[in-house]
């Protein structure tokens, strides 16, 4: 069960760990610069479906 519990989700890069850890702000022009499985909107990116 151990090994089950830790093979959910997935390996997160450094940007996204930054993202997830309040570090830098990433600042974006456009979706192609930031991470996988996030979008550029008011100039930060920011996950999916996160709109607030």
């Amino acid at each position: 069960m151990k090994k089950s519990i830790l093979n959910l989700g997935k390996q997160l890069n450094k940007n996204e760990q930054t993202l997830i850890n309040g570090g830098v702000v990433l600042e974006c022009h456009s979706d192609n610069e930031c991470p996988g499985g996030y979008l550029c909107m008011g100039c930060i990116c920011r996950l999916e479906g996160d709109f607030f």
